[in-house]
């Protein structure tokens, strides 16, 4: 069942980055995208590593979703002419996926002792806050300082066209 489980999880993260691709909205695209965000912590989930799969959905699917749409809203400039049209897909695939992936995961959450499951347990404590913390900051520690030079450079990026666009005077 786990395997079942870690396969639908990452087929729905697939489909989510594909839809994510084909849209014409920047906005319906990055709700595609915290789509495919929640799919990537079920995967978490089912690997045995509950604190990445929360730290999935509260970080990425959470915070830096949010950010990322006030940054589309905030600059969205004037609407093409091919963005308002609608893509020509049936609208039952999307209505129904999300409903079966909750189908999926609650059918796995209550027959997850059952056999065919992965083969090698995770060594002890992986995904804990302990151990993705002595990653982070002891293997992966010049990764994230130089993840962290560079969202501050976005950040900067980002109050000076708001700064830019405040002073200018519309005609």
């Amino acid at each position: 069942m786990e395997a079942f489980l870690f396969w639908t999880c990452g087929a729905l993260m697939v489909f989510g980055g594909v839809m994510m691709v084909l849209q014409r909205s920047a906005v319906v695209a990055a709700l595609w995208l915290v789509f495919a965000f929640i799919a990537a912590a079920g995967v978490f989930a089912v690997l045995s590593a509950p604190f990445l799969a929360i730290m999935q959905v509260l970080v990425y699917a959470g915070a830096i979703m949010v950010l990322f749409l006030f940054v589309i809203m905030m600059l969205q400039g004037p609407v093409m002419e091919g963005e308002r049209r609608r893509m020509a897909l049936p609208l039952w695939p999307g209505a129904a996926i999300p409903p079966l992936a909750v189908l999926v995961l609650v059918g796995g959450w209550l027959g997850r002792n059952s056999a065919g499951s992965f083969p090698a347990a995770p060594p002890a404590g992986f995904g804990s806050p302990g151990h993705v913390a002595a990653a982070m900051l002891g293997r992966y520690l010049l990764a994230f300082e130089l993840i962290s030079i560079v969202l501050l450079v976005a950040i900067i990026g980002a109050l000076s066209l708001g700064h830019r666009e405040r002073n200018q005077t519309w005609s």
